[in-house]
């Protein structure tokens, strides 16, 4: 049976000239230390995707899995040079950016990483016991610190560098700062729920170009995944006769936004970069999806990062919304 959908082939040029295809490939797992049989089953369908078009693998060293990546991607056959991946280091590293490089090198194999990701502003400091302590925004290392030293790693091995779950607040600090390369990439959060609709635009007049995390919405405890069951989704993938997740794939890329869906199952993911052309309305309406239907941050039920003040005020790894630029003081969203 021949795919309905052609594979999409669409790339974006970044600040740097590199080139990042529209469509990659995820790899979080749910877990920082996967099973055997995880193991196996990733490494399995990362020779499938690899073979059904993807050139483009995220990752990071928080998934526990590089080296499984690496693996995959030299078993595929296909050139190094034709595979863009993108890897990040955890706040642990905040302080050495330099030994988080060499330790995803090691780990992936390959000889160099195309973009190497901060996968979050705010840093962690090890205990001597072992435990691990959030620091505030304006403890040392700041996010500026680590990536002026971030700046000094682009080079043959490094071929980019950029950040993850960046505002505009925090990447206006990068500016204001002194940056003297911007990066060539923003990992976020993005999905109908949580468009960003002036953070892309914003970020992309200063040449960063928007990464999506959680394109489909994502699957937590107590959350609706109403991207996959409301009937504006249903309906607008039975116009161009797709699946649903592909309606949510296609409004990012047509947003000039790559995406990097996950899936288990080898359909889903050749499905998953064959994408669709929605209309004017269509795009108008998954806009606004945020406004009809609701709007929702996927932070606040990832239960391994939350904590709360004293005063109740929520916090994500120790930082409030505001300072990550999520909330202003009055708890307005900021888009």
């Amino acid at each position: 049976m021949s795919p309905k959908h052609p594979i999409c082939t669409k790339t974006f040029t970044l600040n740097n000239d590199q080139e990042i295809p529209a469509v990659g490939l995820g790899t979080w797992l749910g877990s920082t230390s996967p099973s055997p049989s995880q193991a196996t089953e990733l490494h399995a369908s990362l020779l499938k995707a690899l073979s059904n078009g993807y050139h483009l693998i995220d990752t990071a060293q928080y998934y526990g899995i590089e080296s499984i990546i690496g693996s995959a991607i030299l078993a595929s056959g296909i050139p190094r040079s034709e595979i863009t991946v993108v890897t990040k280091f955890w706040g642990e590293w905040h302080h050495d950016p330099a030994s988080a490089l060499e330790k995803s090198l090691s780990s992936l194999g390959l000889g160099y990483i195309d973009i190497f990701l901060m996968h979050w502003p705010n840093a962690i400091r090890v205990e001597k016991d072992g435990s691990e302590t959030n620091l505030g925004i304006d403890e040392s290392p700041t996010f500026l610190e680590t990536w002026k030293v971030m700046e000094g790693l682009v080079g043959p091995r490094c071929r980019g560098i950029g950040v993850s779950n960046f505002t505009q607040k925090t990447l206006q600090a990068l500016i204001d700062g002194g940056a003297k390369i911007l990066p060539c990439v923003n990992q976020v959060e993005l999905h109908a729920f949580n468009p960003n609709l002036k953070l892309v635009p914003w970020s992309k007049q200063r040449g960063i170009h928007t990464m999506s995390w959680s394109t489909l919405g994502g699957f937590y405890p107590g959350v609706e995944n109403e991207i996959f069951t409301h009937s504006l989704f249903k309906s607008i993938a039975a116009a161009h006769d797709c699946a649903v997740s592909v309606v949510s794939l296609s409004w990012a890329v047509q947003r000039g936004i790559t995406i990097i869906p996950k899936s288990n199952l080898d359909a889903r993911v050749a499905e998953n970069i064959r994408l669709v052309d929605l209309s004017e309305d269509e795009m108008e309406k998954m806009n606004n999806a945020h406004k009809t239907i609701k709007q929702i941050h996927l932070v606040d039920w990832i239960t391994a990062i939350l904590g709360k003040r004293a005063d109740g005020t929520q916090l994500v790894m120790g930082w409030t919304k505001e300072d990550f630029g999520w909330e202003d003081k009055e708890g307005n969203w900021l888009p």
